[in-house]
């Protein structure tokens, strides 16, 4: 029975840390879906209490009660916006930084603008 309760409990997590990405979590109690928001599970032995956001409760045998999650959704990122022509930093191969433009670099290759570059 552990195993079953772990598999719950890390999908209440899932559902805590995707819940930002616009995830849909479904609860279906004995063939019912239950249209309120799922915030706590807790076991007792066969049975299981959910808890949701309005503050009720229902409890169940585990084998009733499924938790689907969903996260087809969109993420909460919408936009990037990048400027191309500007100058990144320039840093070495062993990762230090050089400053801001390749210009007087002696010859060899460097990291500008997360691309490799070879300087003449």
């Amino acid at each position: 029975m552990k195993p079953l309760k772990l598999i719950f409990g890390l999908g209440l997590l899932a559902m805590a840390v995707t819940a930002q990405a616009d995830s849909k979590v479904t609860t279906v109690i004995n063939g019912q879906t239950i249209a309120k928001d799922l915030t706590k599970l807790t076991f007792n032995d066969k049975m299981v209490t959910l808890t949701f956001s309005d503050n009720t409760s229902e409890t169940a045998e585990m084998g009733l009660v499924a938790v689907t999650l969903d996260h087809s959704g969109e993420s909460g990122i919408k936009e990037i916006l990048a400027d191309p022509k500007k100058q990144k930093d320039v840093y070495n191969l062993k990762g230090q930084y050089l400053g801001e433009k390749p210009d007087g670099l002696s010859q060899g290759i460097y990291i500008v603008n997360g691309q490799k570059v070879y300087v003449k």
